[in-house]
């Protein structure tokens, strides 16, 4: 073997050195398959995990709106009685107004969307499930809007046009809240009793 050349070598060993090759390239390509298949089995767990804690946020939320629906109603009864005591010439008293609005988390839906996990999610309910966050944000702003409406009204003398606009709004929030319910029965299902 001492005295071969380069190009014997080559010949003689030549089949065995591209099976060796060939094996290399093999083991190298099995490698590469199992990483990205234990990657993708790692990102689906993620995003099972992530989708978990969505439906675990928005069935908190909604017992949040579920507990706060005797309170708005309570609210736009008072608020009512306010309006219809004003019209008729007394006072708009504020102190039965009080009321509880649900405050919405929004935080393991944007862990998810921040996470890229949602990428990894069934489309259909991705989309619907963005649509409830989008009213809930919507109701979290209008429920900010008429918490201000009455500290105004509270702050000053009531009047009809103050109490009448707060009422409006109340009864655009409690709207989108009924809307929210419905939005939630599509993507969790009825409501637990």
């Amino acid at each position: 073997m001492r005295g071969m050349s380069f190009g014997n070598l080559v010949r003689a060993r030549g089949p065995e050195l591209v099976l060796e090759a060939l094996f290399v390239v093999f083991a190298v390509l099995v490698a590469l398959a199992v990483d990205e298949w234990n990657e993708g089995r790692e990102l689906r767990a993620q995003a099972d995990l992530a989708r978990a804690a969505v439906i675990s946020e928005l069935e908190s939320n909604q017992a949040e709106l579920k507990a706060g629906r005797e309170s708005m109603v309570e609210m736009l009864t008072a608020v009512g009685k306010a309006v219809e005591s004003l019209r008729k010439g007394g006072e708009g008293p504020t102190e039965g107004v009080t009321g509880i609005f649900p405050d919405f988390s929004d935080a393991a839906w944007e862990t998810a969307r921040v996470t890229g996990a949602i990428a990894r999610m069934d489309y259909d309910w991705v989309l619907a499930t963005a649509r409830v966050y989008e009213a809930q944000e919507l109701a979290l702003d209008l429920q900010q809007q008429a918490i201000v409406m009455f500290g105004e009204i509270a702050v000053r003398e009531a009047d009809l046009e103050r109490f009448t606009d707060f009422q409006g709004r109340l009864l655009i929030v409690n709207m989108l809240h009924e809307n929210l319910e419905g939005m939630y029965g599509k993507v969790l299902g009825p409501p637990p009793e």
